[in-house]
């Protein structure tokens, strides 16, 4: 009976603490203020050109591409975050 009482203890607490792990992690990353997520690409000069290409032909006002890699030996990508004033 009394395995049964530890065990039970036990994995309360693990619940609990992996609940707070979980509760405490940062969230994802959101859109910049303003701005609006229109594609995202593998190639960093593709990225700047659709940007660009947008700002002149005044689909948005200015643009920027953002890069990230999910992990040491992922591939990068290229994310094209808008913005109109």
């Amino acid at each position: 009976m009394r395995g049964r009482r530890w065990a039970t203890l036990v994995t309360a607490a693990a619940l609990a603490l992996g609940g707070l792990v979980g509760f405490s992690a940062t969230p994802a990353a959101a859109d910049p203020p303003g701005g609006t997520l229109r594609n995202v690409y593998s190639d960093g000069q593709f990225c700047n050109s659709y940007g660009s290409e947008g700002v002149q032909t005044g689909l948005w006002s200015w643009y920027y591409c953002e890069y990230r890699q999910y992990g040491p030996n992922a591939p990068g990508f290229y994310f094209l975050w808008t913005f109109t004033y």
